[in-house]
């Protein structure tokens, strides 16, 4: 091929092309974006529902709910009940780790026995604890 005849080419090729691009834009008008929504179907959806749409009520919630979500449900002043440590978590702590844990539950422990024995104290005075404050 000689350079005239594709340079001919070229040119045809991007005139063709300028007429795509060129319909295109005097088509987008008319026609909606990807993801977008036509102005027409705007304007209905902002439109008020007519007479003959039914309307649908929303439940009116409960007593109960709304005594829930009410301010005066949550006391400002209560106590808040921390979680005791499972015997697991508490036998990799050492002895005195465990000591200072049950101090912080407002439980006393003899740092003389065994961890094992300590843990079960623990447990045991946290749910005796819980059984009182549940009183």
């Amino acid at each position: 091929m000689d350079p005239i005849s594709i340079i001919i080419g070229l040119v045809v090729v991007a005139a063709i092309a300028t007429v795509v691009y060129q319909s295109k834009q005097d088509n987008s008008s008319d026609l909606p974006a990807v993801g977008k929504v036509p102005a027409k179907k705007v304007a209905e959806a902002k439109a008020p529902a007519s007479s003959t749409t039914p309307t649908v009520k929303k439940a009116e919630p409960s007593a109960r709910v709304k005594a829930l979500k009410s301010s005066e449900a949550v006391k400002a002043n209560a106590p808040v009940a921390k979680k005791v440590p499972t015997k697991t978590a508490l036998l990799k702590l050492t002895k005195a780790n465990i000591e200072l844990e049950a101090r912080d539950h407002g439980i006393e422990l003899d740092a003389r026995k065994t961890k094992e024995n300590m843990v079960a104290d623990f447990q045991k005075q946290a749910k005796a604890n819980a059984k009182a404050a549940i009183k």
